[in-house]
C-alpha cells in the first residue's frame, strides 16, 4: 500500500481514515502488506514512522537524508498598494481607457505580471479569495496592455473540467501557460516543467513553502521562486503594530529556519477524533451486524487513531448514539445501526469522514463554472474562476445557480481555515525583528521594509518588552507563540480581563494581541500576570464556555457538546509554552 504525499495524511481525519480501513482490512484478510509512505516534507521522521506502522506488526525503515548544499533562486519584493480601488463589475459602461489606467495603478500587480513575462509558471495564493483576486487582475493588466490571456485558474471550488483543462495546458509544452493556485495545485499533479513559482504574500508553514518551491526546478535546474507581498502604506499616526509587516517577516522566518535547521513543522496528532469514532462506530457495525457494547468499543478503541481515546469519553459517544437514534440496541442487548444511522450510511458521502460540500453549483449555459457558499440574488455579481457573473436564476431545491458572464472584477469570499503556524516561525520572526543580518534574497522595496520595521520596533522597545503602551489606555501584548499557544493565551487574558483590569481584547492573526487599560495599571500588568499564572496554572478546560460548541468535523453536529469542548481543550489548546514565556522569561522584565 503505497501512500503519497504522507505529512498531508499524518494526524488528519482524512488520514487517520485510511489507517482505520488499513487495520480493517488486514484483521478481516488476516494480512498486513507492506506500507510505504512518501514525501519530501517530513518534519518528523519518527512520528511519520510511528503513524505509517501502526498496528501493522511491522517496524518502518527510514531514510538516512544527507543535507546537500540549497540551491535556489529566491527573491522577496514589497509593495504598498497605490490604488486598490479596481474597476468594478458594475462599471459596465466604462472606457477602456479607464479600465487601463485603473488595470496598471497597483505596482505589487504590475511587478508580479512582469515577472510571469514568457513564462510556464504557477502563481500560489493562500486563500480562494486571493486566487480570484490575482486571476482577474492578470487578466484586466494584460487586457489593458493589448496581450493575449494566458492565465487560467485551479482551486476546490471550481469545476472537475476547469480545474482538468489547467492541468492539460500546464502539462502540454506547446502553452506558456501561468495557473494561479491554492494548495490544490501543491501536490501531486504532474504539470510539467515549471520556469518559475510565484507566491503572492507568505507561505503559512515551511512545509508549504519547500511543496510550492519544488513544483519548479525538476530536472537538474535550481527551483526558483519569486514572494510579492503587497500591504496598505501605514498612516502618519498608525499604531505600532500596523508599522510591522508581519508578512514579510514570516516568509524570512520559513526560509530561514530551513536553511539554518532544516526544520520542517511536525505534523499534529489530535487525541480526540470524536468525528472520525462516530463514523467508524457507524461503519463497523454496518459491515459486521450486531455487536456487544464490549465487542464494539474494543474494535473502534483499537483503531490506530483512537489510542488516545479514554473509554470513559467512548462510552459517552455511545450513549448519544443511542439516544438519538444512531444505533439501536437489541433486545439481546446488543447493538445494530439505527434509523438515523441507516440515512447516514446509505449515503454515498458516508465514504468520507471530511466534509462534504453544501455549496450551490454555478452553471454558465451547459457549462459547470464551480461552486460558491452563499447564493446571490437575481441580478447579482459575484467572482469565480478568475471572471465576473451575474446571477439569471437560482433553483434552491437543486442548489443550482445559472449565470451569464459579464466584465469586470469583484471579490468572494468562502468560509475556511488558514491553518496553524508553529511557534519557532513566531520566535524565528522575532529574532529577525531585532537583528541586523542582510538577507541576500531580499529585493530593494523588501530590504527598506524590513529596515523601517526594525527602526519602529527598537525605538518602542519591543526587544526589551512584550507589553508595550500605544496610549494612555491602550497597550499591545506582542507573545511571540504559534497558533494554538496564541489562542490559549487570548483566552486567558479574555477570562481574566476584570482581574488584570484590562478590556476590548482583539487580536490579530497570531501576531499581536490588543487591549484597554485603566491609566497607571500597566506597570503593573506583568508582574500581575505572572503572578496569577504562578498560582494557579492556566487550567485549559475553564478557557472553554459550558455554552460553547466548537463543531468542526463532519460528524461534530452528533457529539454531545460536552465531549466536543472536552476535545477542543485536548486538541486545540496548549498551556506549557505560555507557563513557559511569562512564568520564566517574563520575570527578567519584573
Amino acid at each position: 500500500v503505497v501512500l503519497d504525499e504522507i505529512h498531508t495524511l499524518v494526524g488528519s481525519d482524512r488520514g487517520n481514515q485510511v489507517l482505520c480501513q488499513l487495520s480493517r482490512l488486514s484483521r478481516l484478510t488476516g494480512k498486513n502488506p507492506r506500507r510505504i509512505g512518501l514525501s519530501a516534507t517530513i518534519g518528523s521522521q519518527d512520528l511519520a514512522a510511528n503513524w505509517l506502522s501502526a498496528d501493522s506488526g511491522r517496524a518502518t525503515a527510514t531514510p538516512t537524508v544527507r543535507n546537500e548544499r540549497l540551491r535556489w533562486r529566491l527573491a522577496l519584493e514589497h509593495f504598498y498598494i497605490e490604488d486598490d480601488d479596481f474597476l468594478q463589475a458594475r462599471d459596465a459602461n466604462a472606457t477602456a481607457s479607464k479600465a487601463k489606467s485603473k488595470a496598471v495603478s497597483d505596482a505589487g500587480f504590475e511587478y508580479l505580471y512582469d515577472a510571469l513575462k514568457d513564462k510556464k509558471a504557477l502563481v500560489f495564493s493562500n486563500s480562494r479569495e486571493e486566487t480570484e483576486l490575482v486571476t482577474a487582475t492578470m487578466r484586466q493588466i494584460a487586457k489593458a496592455r493589448g496581450e493575449r490571456d494566458r492565465f487560467l485558474i485551479h482551486h476546490g471550488n471550481l469545476s472537475a473540467a476547469i480545474r482538468e483543462d489547467a492541468e492539460l495546458k500546464m502539462k502540454n509544452d506547446e502553452f506558456d501557460a501561468v495557473t494561479c493556485a491554492t494548495v490544490t495545485m501543491e501536490l501531486g499533479i504532474d504539470i510539467g516543467k515549471l520556469e518559475r513559482v510565484i507566491q503572492v504574500g507568505s507561505p503559512n508553514s515551511v512545509s508549504a513553502f519547500l511543496q510550492r518551491l519544488g513544483r519548479s526546478g525538476r530536472r537538474g535546474d535550481a527551483p526558483e521562486m519569486i514572494m510579492v507581498f503587497r500591504e496598505e502604506s501605514p498612516l502618519p499616526n498608525a499604531p505600532l503594530p500596523e508599522l510591522i509587516p508581519w508578512d514579510l517577516l514570516r516568509a524570512i522566518a520559513v526560509i530561514q529556519l530551513y536553511i539554518e535547521e532544516r526544520f520542517i513543522e511536525p505534523p499534529r496528532i489530535r487525541k480526540m477524533p470524536l468525528s472520525l469514532a462516530f463514523h467508524q462506530t457507524l461503519s463497523i457495525l454496518a459491515s459486521s451486524g450486531e455487536l456487544t457494547p464490549k465487542a464494539l468499543a474494543e474494535r473502534v478503541l483499537s483503531l490506530p487513531p483512537m489510542q488516545h481515546l479514554n473509554k470513559e469519553s467512548y462510552r459517552a459517544l455511545l450513549l448519544s448514539m443511542v439516544q438519538n437514534d444512531f444505533i439501536e440496541m437489541t433486545e439481546e442487548k446488543g447493538l445494530i445501526v439505527g434509523l438515523k444511522g441507516e440515512s447516514l450510511v446509505s449515503s454515498f458521502k458516508f465514504y468520507a469522514v471530511f466534509k462534504d460540500s453544501e455549496d450551490y453549483t454555478v452553471r454558465c449555459e451547459s457549462e459547470e463554472i464551480g461552486t460558491i457558499s452563499t447564493p446571490m440574488p437575481k441580478g447579482e455579481r459575484f467572482a469565480l474562476a478568475g471572471r465576473v457573473w451575474e446571477v439569471l436564476e437560482i433553483d434552491v431545491q437543486r442548489r443550482l445557480i445559472y449565470v451569464k458572464a459579464v466584465e469586470g472584477k469583484m471579490e468572494i469570499s468562502w468560509p475556511g481555515d488558514s491553518g496553524e503556524i508553529h511557534t519557532k516561525i513566531l520566535r524565528r520572526m522575532r529574532q529577525i525583528l531585532f537583528e541586523d543580518t542582510e538577507y541576500p534574497y531580499l529585493m530593494p522595496n523588501a530590504k527598506a521594509r524590513l529596515l523601517a520595521a526594525r527602526h519602529a520596533a527598537r525605538r518602542s522597545h519591543m526587544d526589551k518588552r512584550m507589553f508595550i503602551s500605544l496610549s494612555e489606555t491602550s497597550a499591545c501584548l506582542f507573545p511571540w507563540l504559534g497558533t494554538r499557544s496564541f489562542r490559549t493565551l487570548r483566552r486567558y487574558l479574555s477570562l481574566n480581563a476584570a482581574e488584570l483590569g484590562i478590556s476590548g481584547i482583539t487580536s490579530e492573526g497570531c501576531c499581536y494581541i490588543s487591549f484597554k487599560t485603566s491609566p497607571g495599571s500597566k506597570d503593573r500588568l506583568m508582574a500581575r500576570l505572572s503572578r496569577l499564572l504562578d498560582e494557579n496554572g492556566v487550567m485549559l478546560e475553564s478557557l472553554v464556555g459550558k455554552s460553547e460548541l466548537p463543531i468542526f468535523d463532519k460528524y461534530d453536529d452528533y457529539i454531545p457538546a460536552e465531549l466536543l469542548r472536552e476535545a477542543y481543550t485536548v486538541d486545540r489548546l496548549c498551556e506549557d509554552e505560555i507557563k513557559e514565556l511569562f512564568v520564566v522569561e517574563a520575570k527578567k522584565e519584573i
